[in-house]
């Protein structure tokens, strides 16, 4: 759909004379960089989970309330204290394997909590604005794949995974977040190395404690859990004797080792300091990277995030573009307008989200 034609649906759908104002001269650039944003939180938020196996759904549906969650939060807290008591001491092997499970962990619950009917609801920092710093590579005019059209100049060779990243490097993680990203640090504030001490479980901050700086990986109780051997698999290609499988390893799990081991590390803990462990996660960690050189988010700056923005979106960069946050009327032109037919209205719609399509009082 043409960006001037949304434009023309949102100023129908309100009767707002600032708002009118606001939409009418916004820039193209903003316009679309809000849309995009607001329909891809919608889209990640609405769907999150929709394609989880059924080790993942059982997991979920399955878990009690006072127990799963509070595991995957030790086993965070577990992970990332090793993670940073690692990196302290220049083991950059056992770093990356720690930073590997917090990742899988994160990856996994961020499908289960859709099916744990309010039970799970696991918060983290997005790390694709880090993950970024190690897939710089952008298409140029003398490309192959430009000059056939199928990428345009600027866009990113390799796209970014979030939490799906599964390398063995993970030192972007150390780094202040990349240049494009400037607009979404600016919002949420987070300019220096990834804040891996935001995590929640469930509201509880996770616990990264000062320990003892590890010379091989270990693990926690919860890498031992089924789901986590199972939930990588996608739902198309796993077979009903598969599920079968961690139907069996799963209640096997019950009354495993791993776990009468991590019940009693909890008893042990609520001995020790029964004080600290009854108040744990109610206060953020230090942070766990070293501090290092901040992104400058500040308005001056924008111009060359905005330039790579353009061009993760397949956008060429423009050479000049008008300072951010400062609201220009799009310069006028003498090119026709264009103007949806009902039926290309009607398929436009179709492609919202449900909940933006409410929103926007299109239902």
């Amino acid at each position: 759909m043409l960006l001037n034609n949304f434009r023309e649906l949102l100023l129908r759908k309100t009767s707002s004379i600032t708002l009118k104002n606001l939409i009418n001269t916004m820039r193209d650039d903003v316009l679309e960089n809000s849309v995009l944003e607001s329909l891809e939180k919608m889209a990640r938020a609405s769907h999150k989970g929709d394609s989880a196996n059924a080790a993942i759904r059982d997991f979920g549906a399955e878990m009690d309330q006072s127990h799963e969650p509070s595991m995957i939060h030790d086993a965070l807290s577990h992970h990332a204290s090793n993670y940073k008591a690692a990196l302290n001491s220049g083991n950059k092997d056992v770093a990356n394997q720690h930073a590997k499970q917090v990742f899988r962990i994160v990856d996994m619950a961020d499908q289960a909590q859709k099916h744990s009917n309010g039970k799970l609801q696991v918060e983290a920092v997005s790390p694709q604005p880090w993950e970024r710093n190690s897939k710089t590579n952008q298409y140029t005019a003398d490309d192959d794949k430009v000059k056939e059209g199928t990428y345009k100049p600027g866009q990113f060779k390799t796209k970014t995974k979030g939490w799906r990243y599964r390398g063995n490097d993970y030192g972007f993680l150390q780094q202040a977040p990349h240049q494009t990203y400037a607009q979404e640090i600016r919002r949420h504030g987070h300019n220096n190395a990834y804040p891996m001490e935001e995590m929640t479980v469930n509201g509880k901050h996770i616990d990264v404690e000062d320990v003892e700086a590890p010379t091989s990986y270990k693990s926690h109780p919860f890498d031992a859990h089924p789901v986590m051997q199972h939930f990588e698999e996608p739902a198309g290609s796993r077979t009903p004797e598969r599920d079968k499988e961690y139907l069996a390893a799963r209640d096997k799990f019950a009354s495993s080792p791993e776990l009468d081991k991590y019940f009693s590390n909890q008893e042990e803990r609520a001995k020790a300091n029964p004080v600290a462990d009854s108040t744990r996660g109610n206060t953020r960690s230090l942070p766990v990277h070293k501090q290092v050189e901040p992104l400058d988010v500040s308005r001056e700056s924008d111009q060359a995030g905005q330039a790579g923005q353009a061009g993760q979106a397949g956008q060429p960069a423009q050479a000049q573009q008008a300072a951010p946050g400062i609201i220009r009327r799009p310069a006028k032109t003498d090119a026709p307008k264009q103007v949806l037919t009902a039926e290309e209205r009607a398929k436009a719609i179709a492609l919202l989200p449900p909940d933006l399509r409410a929103k926007l009082g299109l239902e």
